[in-house]
């Protein structure tokens, strides 16, 4: 089975826990929401067009993240922004660990 297929079933199947974790609003207060550079134009071939969970199918991949500023990059405050940033995506980057089987 592909990741893409995992990620697919794993949205479709618990849809609730998937947008709790994007929409979460530390997530999205420190680094906005997922990158919609890469969507399908529609649902992929073999998924329902109204399905739920179809807004979320378009995306090809899940990936969030912010520009720093100059000043953030070589203050001494770089590691604990990182540090912050990184704990706002922890639940994202754990929910598609688990989808891929992998262990936390």
């Amino acid at each position: 089975m592909t990741i893409e297929l995992l990620g697919l079933r794993a949205i479709a199947r618990d849809l609730q826990v998937f947008e709790r974790i994007v929409l979460a609003p530390k997530l999205r207060r420190r680094l906005g929401s997922l990158s919609e550079d890469e969507m399908l134009k529609r649902t992929p071939r073999g998924s329902e067009e109204y399905h739920p969970a179809a807004r979320w199918l378009r995306f090809q991949s899940f990936t969030v993240g912010r520009r720093l500023t100059d000043a953030e990059v070589t203050g001494s405050r770089l590691v604990s922004i990182l540090e912050s940033d990184y704990e706002a995506m922890l639940p994202l980057v754990r929910w598609l660990n688990a989808t891929l089987g992998l262990q936390a």
